[in-house]
């Protein structure tokens, strides 16, 4: 899953960019279109994909250094895999229970340089009541404020994050019932395509 920043090509991170810390804020309401979390379970019965757009969180980092950290928060209520059924029953008690936990959260841990664009990210997942490490590989792209990020309609200097990881549900006290097991898979893909701005 990925989403396009419209007639925009995002450069990668440059040594020669400002050394200062700037934040990138995702909750801003003009950038909800851009925000796309993806939550995919496939089974050889069904395969299943949700997605929402509500996320909030930051980065806060030196660009030129290549170093930060930064938080995700995703809406599970607002989940829409297309079914509204299905969608009532995965927010319930005995699935996310979005009424005691109503999102999922990525925090970082480190962050670690590994050339182009790519980043390798430890940080901690929580889902559920549950927090657990995840690694993963992200993609993270800097574009500094310019006549055409302005022509896009983002304000400030813009940021591009994308990255992908597998959960198991069982890891995170989530109990498939016995009735939806052979639909319903206990490893899940969550895909995370996100846009920060400075201002």
């Amino acid at each position: 899953m990925s989403v396009l920043i419209a007639s925009l090509a995002l450069h990668a991170i440059s040594p020669m960019a400002l050394a200062e810390n700037k934040t990138f804020d995702f909750s801003r309401p003009n950038l909800a279109p851009q925000q796309v979390v993806v939550f995919e379970s496939n089974t050889a019965l069904e395969d299943i994909v949700g997605r929402t757009n509500k996320v909030k969180g930051s980065i806060s980092g030196d660009v030129a250094k290549r170093s930060g950290t930064g938080k995700i928060s995703i809406d599970l209520a607002s989940l829409n895999s297309g079914v509204d059924l299905r969608d009532e029953h995965m927010r319930s008690e005995g699935w996310l229970n979005v009424a005691k936990y109503p999102t999922a959260e990525f925090q970082t841990s480190a962050v670690k340089f590994v050339g182009g664009n790519n980043f390798d990210v430890t940080g901690k997942f929580s889902l559920h009541g549950v927090t657990k490490t995840i690694k993963t590989r992200a993609v993270i792209k800097y574009m500094p404020e310019s006549d055409l990020t302005k022509r896009n309609h983002f304000d400030g200097d813009v940021i591009q994050v994308k990255t992908k990881f597998d959960i198991k549900l069982s890891d995170y006290g989530i109990k498939i019932m016995d009735i939806a097991k052979d639909k319903v898979s206990n490893s899940i893909s969550i895909s995370v395509s996100v846009v920060g701005t400075t201002k």
